[in-house]
């Protein structure tokens, strides 16, 4: 331990920052602070304040070995084992997709058109952690939300962050997207929701590494990367109600097709909302029986 004896929070959020920089992580600021965060509690303003406070030797251990996990690829959202979305954070780990700022995107167009709905229905299809189940089910405490979800360690996940946010409004139905839609009757949703795989097969080893960590049956999208939205929009479409939402959160070049996609099956006023980078990251629009 007399590695760490003399060490600071300052010393420790430096040092780590340095071990993160050197093995070429984009972030290594923006993880070495996050880690500080998880295992000593202190953020930002605590790291200025504080940062000449005696760093605990133990947990000095921990965070360097986390930050050793870091060097090889392994995601941040894994290491700390949480993540925030929506105001809301989610347990992670592997065998789940994290929950990202673009998928926000998706939500809050779902919200938009969930407020003129009183006890809303609503579906997550391809839902892993929950995340957008259980955001919508938090923010509409009166509707019922089903989390439907295939891969048997992303609905462990799913089912740990239902219960802990609390979300009693959510059931889970593990079933296969692509085979299950006769299990619900035609008109049963206000809002079919999803973020499904959306990366072309021949494209995920060209992922950055971060990426490779997660499972790759929530990435691998098919050949051209829209195989999902052809069956969800196919399958699902009549699930909905008359003028029901359909929304999707959609790859970078993926608007366009996805959006005919909507068309061709009957869905009028289709629309896109601009991530922060400026792409169209959404598909939406609403069913005409």
């Amino acid at each position: 331990m007399k590695e760490f004896e003399n060490m600071t929070l300052g010393s420790v959020y430096r040092k780590g920052r340095e071990m993160l920089e050197e093995s070429g992580i984009k972030d290594a600021d923006f993880d070495s602070l996050c880690l500080l965060d998880h295992f000593f509690g202190a953020d930002r303003t605590a790291l200025i304040v504080h940062g000449e406070r005696k760093a605990d030797e133990e947990t000095c251990r921990k965070f360097f070995k986390a930050a050793e996990e870091r060097k090889t690829g392994k995601p941040l959202q894994y290491i700390v084992g949480k993540w925030n979305f929506m105001g809301f954070d989610f347990l992670v780990g592997e065998g789940v997709l994290i929950p990202r700022d673009d998928t926000e995107i998706v939500v809050e167009a779902a919200i938009d058109f969930l407020k003129t709905i009183e006890k809303p229905k609503i579906i997550d299809l391809c839902s892993g952690s929950g995340a957008i189940a259980v955001a919508l089910a938090k923010i509409f405490p009166e509707s019922r939300v089903t989390a439907l979800e295939f891969s048997d360690s992303a609905a462990d996940y799913l089912k740990k962050n239902i219960e802990f946010n609390g979300a009693d409004n959510v059931t889970v139905f593990k079933g296969d997207v692509t085979k299950c839609s006769d299990n619900f009757e035609d008109g049963s949703f206000d809002l079919v929701i999803s973020n499904p795989p959306y990366i072309k097969t021949e494209e995920i080893d060209t992922l950055q590494p971060e990426l490779r960590f997660e499972p790759r049956m929530a990435l691998d999208g098919g050949r051209d990367g829209l195989y999902f939205y052809r069956i969800i929009t196919e399958k699902w479409a009549s699930k909905l109600r008359q003028g029901g939402m359909l929304a999707y959160e959609v790859g970078e070049e993926q608007f366009e097709p996805v959006s005919n996609l909507l068309k061709t099956r009957g869905f009028y006023s289709v629309e896109y909302r601009l991530d922060l980078q400026g792409f169209k990251r959404t598909v939406s629009g609403f069913f005409n029986t």
